[in-house]
């Protein structure tokens, strides 16, 4: 009996659900499209220049090659670097130092060679420039062909002038003091700042 009747009601219900349903789909989207915070892009962070190292060194070029000025809390030591860019020896090329008097460095002439009084020759040469010579000494063993000058540690800039003094290469033939002296013998002074290994060409040209 109630069949007929319950029809209308039922869609009457169904309506009324779907209106409800629309007004809440509207709202949300009405909500959405205007309560939504908008987010600004960050500004781009400026970029930071950083001055190089090499702004606290002053570079010049003399022509003959590169010179650099290095500078420490009270210190500046000028180095020139060659042109073509082969290494220094261990301390640099210094410029403007000429090394401490002659009297103030002591030397010693080693005679590697066989030639009889070279070592006592080359001693007396030494001596008239001033240097403090040692009692000249023979080396035991091989002959060398070229004389070397050998020097302790802060004598580089004095074994140069010798080396430049007995007509040598102040680069080519200037050697660090040699650990083992043995072949010295007895009667090297191991404190003396510089030692003349002579060779055969100074001592044949003695």
């Amino acid at each position: 009996m109630n069949g007929p009747m319950s029809r209308p009601n039922n869609a009457a219900a169904i309506r009324g659900a779907l209106l409800v349903i629309a007004a809440v789909v509207v709202g949300i989207y009405l909500l959405r499209g205007t309560d939504t915070p908008t987010l600004e892009p960050a500004p781009a962070a400026s970029p930071t220049t950083v001055q190089g190292a090499e702004s606290e060194a002053d570079t010049s070029d003399d022509g003959a090659g590169t010179a650099t000025e290095t500078t420490l809390p009270g210190i500046t030591v000028a180095t020139s670097v060659p042109e073509d860019g082969s290494a220094a020896d261990d301390a640099g090329t210094m410029v403007g130092f000429e090394g401490r008097p002659n009297s103030q460095v002591s030397v010693q002439v080693a005679n590697s060679t066989t030639v009889r009084g070279a070592a006592g020759r080359t001693t007396d040469i030494l001596k008239t420039k001033g240097f403090v010579t040692g009692t000249p000494i023979n080396m035991k063993g091989t002959p060398l062909d070229r004389t070397r000058v050998h020097y302790k540690p802060g004598n580089i800039i004095e074994a140069g002038n010798i080396a430049e003094l007995l007509g040598l290469d102040a680069k080519n033939d200037v050697y660090k003091m040699p650990q083992d002296v043995a072949a010295l013998g007895d009667k090297f002074d191991k404190d003396v700042d510089v030692l003349v290994a002579l060779g055969i060409d100074k001592a044949s040209a003695e």
